[in-house]
């Protein structure tokens, strides 16, 4: 799976927090947080400038360090 998919794929699950959330306010910052991973997939797709800040990246290298 690309790191676009995996920015995709989190935007999905995001989404469908933000769907079943009751609060206004949660319900928006999920979607804030979905559009966040669609601008990251976007970064990260075919011919695109790689994300400034790339948090798959920065998840998997603590995670090494940890070992």
């Amino acid at each position: 799976m690309s790191r676009a998919d995996q920015y995709m794929s989190l935007a999905e699950e995001v989404r469908a927090k933000a769907a079943s959330e009751e609060s206004p306010v949660l319900k928006a910052e999920w979607e804030i947080l979905a559009e966040t991973y669609v601008r990251l997939a976007e970064q990260s797709g075919d011919g695109g400038s790689a994300p400034a800040y790339d948090p798959i990246a920065d998840m998997l290298e603590r995670s090494s360090r940890r070992k």
